[in-house]
């Protein structure tokens, strides 16, 4: 069913896609993988999936009505879009939506992991990576008098990914797998993974690679609350240590595919540090809580999630003075902070170069 479906939407958007590659200067189109970090709204789409954000008061910040986007606003994708000339990318699972500039294929409570959020009812990271390798595929055998184009589009268009964070939580969370495993064996696991979805991504024409690697998700106001007990609301450091064990590795695994990979650019953004300093340093990046979510009840907001099972106007009245919008994502502010230091940061941010000296060959300043 679902390659049909590929195969027939492939037909209606070559033209477009083709005709897109030809006027833009230097990224036709944007696709978006991972978790409800990067989802737009797959989710919405699947029937009986628990993991959704398409309710009040979520998106109420921007749109202003629920998307399926997991916060009050715009996520670091879309503000990356507006960055690279594009307009926000579409969830790959919506009717009718125009995909010629780029597909989000991304869907939250995803993992690296199939396991991970399997219960939920998602679409995993490596499905996504199938969706996008049979769109490839599709393009560029449905029309070959356009093939060159096609690879042309494929090529310079910018490949996202933000994942981990949730296989993290998981691992966190289930004592039966940590006694069968241990963390430096969970964090080869999870990077071989990542080392397969690029190289599927690689052969299917993929050559500029943007990676968030995961933030201190010890850190979370429904972490904090997880781990009250002994931690008072303090940060999970067995969550943190885990998550900067597999960051570095993850640092290690990109300069080894810069090197490896004909004709690829993999940048990795730096989001531990910087959300870290962010929390720790709040009241300097002009936020008044950290610790606490803006939307939802209970203690630090996270007992009791935001939105479904809350009044649609229990949340805070100043989103842009919070760090988390829920119990696990940030607000629209911080994503917005995020993509700026994407865009136009410096090395200790945004690595080996950021994106507009990728994309326009100099660094943009201010």
């Amino acid at each position: 069913m679902e390659s049909s479906l590929v195969g027939i939407l492939v037909g209606l958007w070559i033209v477009s896609c083709l005709a897109a590659a030809e006027k833009t200067s230097n990224v036709p189109a944007m696709f978006v993988f991972g978790d409800s970090l990067g989802d737009a709204g797959n989710n919405n789409y699947i029937p009986h999936s628990t993991a959704r954000a398409n309710f009040t008061p979520y998106g109420v910040s921007f749109f202003p009505h629920p998307t399926g986007r997991f916060t009050n606003g715009r996520t670091a994708f879309d503000f990356l879009a507006t960055y690279l000339g594009l307009p926000f990318i579409p969830p790959f699972l919506q009717p009718k939506a125009n995909f010629n500039r780029g597909i989000n294929f991304a869907s939250g409570s995803s993992g690296l992991l199939d396991s991970t959020g399997a219960g939920d009812n998602i679409i995993t990271v490596s499905r996504q990576v199938f969706q996008f390798q049979h769109f490839s595929y599709n393009l560029r055998k449905t029309h070959p008098s356009g093939a060159a184009q096609a690879k042309s589009y494929i090529s310079n268009s910018l490949y996202c990914i933000t994942a981990g964070g949730n296989d993290i939580g998981a691992y966190i969370a289930n004592t039966t797998l940590q006694n069968t495993t241990t963390p430096p064996q969970f964090v080869t696991l999870l990077l071989t993974k990542f080392d397969q979805y690029i190289a599927i991504l690689y052969r299917a024409g993929a050559r500029k690679f943007l990676i968030v690697d995961i933030s201190p998700v010890g850190c979370t106001p429904y972490t904090r609350l997880a781990g009250y007990t002994t931690a008072k609301g303090q940060c999970l450091e067995s969550a943190n240590q885990l998550v900067v064990e597999y960051n570095t590795k993850l640092k290690s695994l990109v300069d080894h595919l810069n090197k490896k990979l004909a004709g690829v650019t993999i940048l990795r953004m730096n989001s531990y540090d910087y959300v870290m300093n962010i929390i720790q340093n709040a009241r300097a990046y002009g936020f008044k809580n950290a610790n606490t979510a803006c939307c939802g009840s209970g203690l630090l907001n996270a007992q009791v999630s935001c939105g479904k099972t809350t009044p649609e106007n229990l949340f805070c009245n100043d989103t842009s003075a919070y760090v988390f919008w829920d119990g696990t994502h940030p607000t629209e502010k911080v994503y917005s902070m995020i993509s700026r230091q994407i865009w136009r940061g410096n090395s200790s941010f945004i690595y080996p170069v950021n994106l507009s000296t990728l994309v326009l060959g100099k660094k943009v300043s201010g």
